[in-house]
């Protein structure tokens, strides 16, 4: 999902904001909530959340998977860290731009100064 022009990196930042404030809400908020309703010590239910947020980026390979983990364990800590969300969403939305716009736009930028 790499943008090709202007418009479609607008579309791909926009796909990166939504997953950002989505999943920070899911994962952060929502899954440790419930496990904790069910009896789950809070540890408990962030590790459960944060170990599951790797794992739902399998896609990324095995590689993908421990780092996407480790990122999700940072998420965690910002969140309980700050009391709030707006920290955890905000790093993952850096992350995600990152990963779909800047790093992309920066190799599209080297091939056209080798070539």
């Amino acid at each position: 999902m790499v943008p090709r022009n202007r418009a479609e990196a607008l579309r791909v930042a926009l796909l990166g904001a939504n997953a950002a404030v989505s999943e920070e809400l899911f994962f952060r908020l929502y899954l440790p909530l419930l496990a904790a309703l069910v009896g789950a010590a809070p540890w408990l239910a962030f590790l459960l959340s944060t170990l599951l947020f790797g794992a739902m980026h399998r896609y990324q390979g095995a590689l993908g998977v421990v780092l996407t983990t480790l990122l999700g364990a940072l998420f965690a800590f910002a969140a309980l860290a700050s009391g709030g969300l707006a920290v955890p969403i905000l790093l993952h939305l850096l992350v995600n731009l990152n990963g779909l716009i800047l790093r992309p736009a920066v190799k599209v930028l080297a091939r056209r100064r080798a070539d």
